[in-house]
């Protein structure tokens, strides 16, 4: 699979679902293919990475530091085109395991796939 293809998925719950698996794989690509050409997502920090390139360049570079990131989901909503979820995750960074840090993810899905994405956290 390349970051130009999007992944066939019918609900945006299972779009966060995909996208939390590939997290689990820190596999950039697959992560990108779910969001759309100009999808924009903004990191915890409120960086914004906008289109699919951008997004994967930034999570191979989230991946190469932190490897897997393991995404335990402890409430998650969803509307129409929208999810909205409560996670702890675990990581490495720096040779030390990090877990149980929380977060929220808000996403937004569209036609082409992942079309806004704001994590907090």
């Amino acid at each position: 699979m390349t970051a130009q293809e999007v992944v066939p998925v019918a609900s945006p719950a299972e779009v966060f679902e995909a996208l939390r698996e590939a997290h689990a794989r820190a596999d950039a690509d697959a992560a990108a293919a779910l969001y759309a050409p100009d999808a924009v997502y903004y990191e915890p920090d409120n960086v914004p990475h906008r289109g699919r390139d951008e997004i994967r360049r930034y999570l191979a570079a989230v991946f190469a530091v932190r490897g897997p990131v393991e995404l335990s989901v402890k409430r998650q909503v969803g509307a129409d085109q929208t999810v909205l979820a409560e996670w702890t995750s675990a990581f490495t960074d720096g040779g030390r395991r990090s877990t149980g840090v929380p977060g929220v993810s808000v996403i937004e899905v569209g036609r082409d796939g992942i079309v806004y994405h704001r994590d907090l956290g």
